[in-house]
């Protein structure tokens, strides 16, 4: 399965290539000057299955095509993890033994105050990786976590894909497994963190056995919202395959069942119990039933058959975007097999672990700008008509291949007070993962959701059913994703004085405002021009 996707990799992106005189195998052989060349019929083996494809060789496919350097391996890597989700090394590993000194060279700039590319990460991972015994303090392993985690949070596209393998990779690690469950129990006991989802899935790659103890315990009593979310998320995942006590998992069940019929939790906190059931196992098809009896119905399509929404509608999604690609210039590949496959598990899966690494590859494809576009027809037509299931279930793909030209109707959608809140977080983050030129428009956009955050700080709620703090998360997201500190400073010199409860709407504001205002410069994302993101050199 793997050997097929990887050459699917390779093809779909000689199909899509922007010069349409390297889509044919004849002009890709050539070379373009930037590769020796070779007969056309080479090319077929590569992609066919007549060759081993190695490293060297995908490398050879970026070079060609003009592609960032890594980004074909980086969707290698995901499809990998889909199907091995611990390993500590790359996929397609560089021939040779690590390089010592230079894997002691990275270590040394990722413990200190040096830049580090998506690269540097990729490499020092993976050399890590395949040194088993390698001889990091507890303190440096710690602090690896911390750094790589703090740029997960800033990172987009490519760089972001290369850094969260960098952070599985070393989270699989057999020497690292007690930091990250250290990592996770720190940060899921904090109510006013700004992101639990990216520490908390490090125990998705782990062994250690501490891992399904954090997050049972924080199933037994939720921090937040967020962070019961994030934990439902996780817990589906460790619990497959694993042969856990017959009381844990009474208990697990009972817990999951009682978050899914409260009324008071989100659809994503529904959405994740009613994953985790499903997964935890036999008796799950007669509490669909119930469900489905409760007018339940996303909550038991969930259990039942792994989606909230019907067959049917998946269906529909997938021949929108298949008209849309065999109307273009992606004929050719429109009928692949294999992105057929991920269109399935992107559009119709709700387990997050296996859709994420779906949205991951499409989003580093040459089709992530035609799905971004019909599935935000699809989500404005869901909001309109006051679908919530399908609203979420699009937004959720929106999160990772989101379009400028649509920035508006997120816009519109996020900062509405009459959205629901769960809705409207996951808009703004939309409107944080897209990349937008810097204009007055720009700002305009940004200053009313720093007004919108400031509406929220001053009358939400902290209660831990509460979307109020989710609310505010995707809202400050926004600002922190474009480099407006400004505005981030102004929301916190608003605040009153700190107080003694952690538990309150201005404490957790303190917290989330504050993560961003604590980056330090040298992790802060560089524009095209090289200069930081937000600062005056890109347009402000």
């Amino acid at each position: 399965m793997l050997t097929d996707e990887i050459r699917w990799v390779l093809r779909n992106a000689r199909l899509h290539a922007p010069d349409p005189a390297l889509r044919s195998a004849a002009g890709f052989a050539q070379g373009a000057g930037r590769a020796a060349p070779v007969h056309r019929a080479q090319v077929g083996r590569w992609e066919g299955g007549g060759v081993d494809v190695s490293r060297a060789l995908v490398r050879r496919y970026e070079s060609v095509l003009e592609l960032p350097e890594g980004q074909l391996v980086a969707a290698i890597d995901l499809f990998a993890r889909s199907h091995d989700p611990i390993r500590s090394a790359a996929a397609l590993p560089p021939r040779g033994e690590p390089d010592v000194a230079g894997t002691l060279e990275l270590l040394e700039c990722a413990l200190g105050d040096d830049r580090m590319t998506g690269l540097d990460w990729d490499r020092l991972s993976d050399h890590l990786g395949r040194m088993p015994h390698a001889m990091i303090r507890s303190a440096d392993w710690e602090a690896l976590f911390r750094r790589l985690l703090q740029e997960v949070g800033l990172c987009l596209y490519l760089d972001y894909a290369q850094r969260t393998e960098a952070l599985a990779r070393l989270a699989g690690h057999p020497r690292s497994g007690g930091v990250v469950a250290r990592l996770a129990a720190e940060v899921v006991a904090r109510p006013d963190a700004q992101f639990y989802n990216d520490t908390l899935s490090l125990l998705q790659y782990t062994r250690d056995p501490q891992a399904l103890s954090v997050m049972l315990d924080q199933l037994r009593d939720p921090t937040s919202s967020s962070a019961l979310r994030s934990c439902l998320t996780v817990l589906t995942t460790l619990v497959r395959g694993t042969r856990l006590d017959v009381e844990v998992r009474r208990e697990a069940v009972r817990l999951a069942v009682q978050f899914l019929r409260d009324p008071d939790h989100s659809y994503l906190v529904h959405r994740g119990a009613a994953n985790l059931v499903r997964a935890l196992g036999p008796a799950s098809q007669r509490l669909a039933n119930v469900l489905t009896a409760e007018d339940r119905r996303a909550a038991a399509s969930i259990i039942r058959d792994g989606r909230a929404m019907s067959a049917q509608a998946v269906g529909e999604a997938q021949k929108r975007i298949r008209a849309v690609l065999e109307a273009g210039e992606g004929r050719a590949a429109a009928g692949e097999p294999v992105l057929a496959r991920l269109l399935q598990t992107a559009l119709g899966q709700t387990n997050e672990e296996e859709r994420d690494n779906a949205l991951g590859i499409l989003m580093l494809s040459p089709q992530s700008r035609i799905i971004g576009r019909v599935h935000a027809a699809a989500f404005s037509a869901a909001v309109d008509r006051s679908d919530l299931v399908a609203a979420h279930e699009s937004v959720s793909v929106l999160t990772w291949v989101g379009q400028p030209e649509d920035l508006d109707m997120f816009e519109r959608v996020a900062l509405s007070p009459t959205t629901p809140y769960s809705l409207a977080m996951q808009a703004a983050y939309v409107v944080g993962n897209t990349v937008e030129p810097a204009n007055r428009r720009r700002d305009e956009r940004e200053t009313s959701f720093a007004r919108r955050a400031a509406e929220v700080m001053a009358t939400g709620s902290a209660a831990v059913t509460a979307e109020d703090p989710e609310l505010l998360r995707g809202l400050v997201y926004v600002l922190g994703m474009r480099g407006r500190n400004d505005l981030i400073t102004a929301l916190q010199d608003a605040l009153p004085v700190p107080g003694d409860d952690p538990l309150t709407m201005p404490e957790i504001a303190r917290g989330v405002l504050g993560w961003w205002l604590a980056v330090p410069e040298h992790l802060r994302p560089l524009a095209a021009d090289g200069a930081l993101v937000g600062e005056p050199a890109t347009g402000r």
